[in-house]
């Protein structure tokens, strides 16, 4: 992955044609059920416990990239994370590239998913 979350020549992991919901699905199969929140300033906060962390405190684990139907500038990144807190396994979808929120690039730009899997493509 590129260090900057708005730029398109590096992406994560091939796109699918799947949906957001699909994506999710799969990874609620594989074990992350918790629904995680992007926060300002590059916090995630846990559907679990509540806590708000800094995105680099959080294990990253899974990633799937999912381009747009209609419009492939609108790219997002699923993302399978586990609270550094609770542990709580959980899911976040972040837009990258143009057309992503300044509190999704922060959180990009934090999370480690160097080691993430692709559990949609190994499905």
């Amino acid at each position: 992955m590129t260090d900057d979350p708005t730029s398109t020549s590096s992406t994560p992991s091939g796109p699918g044609d799947q949906s957001a919901l699909s994506v999710l699905a799969t990874f609620a199969d594989g074990g992350w059920s918790i629904d995680h929140l992007v926060r300002p300033g590059g916090e995630i906060e846990c559907g679990r416990c509540g806590e708000s962390t800094l995105a680099d405190r959080w294990r990253g684990e899974a990633e799937h990239r999912i381009e747009g139907a209609s419009d492939p500038d609108d790219l997002q990144l699923a993302a399978g994370i586990s609270c550094p807190r609770c542990e709580a396994q959980g899911a976040i979808v972040l837009g990258y590239g143009p057309m992503a929120s300044d509190d999704d690039a922060d959180v990009m730009l934090a999370l480690d998913l160097d080691d993430a899997i692709d559990p949609v493509a190994s499905s």
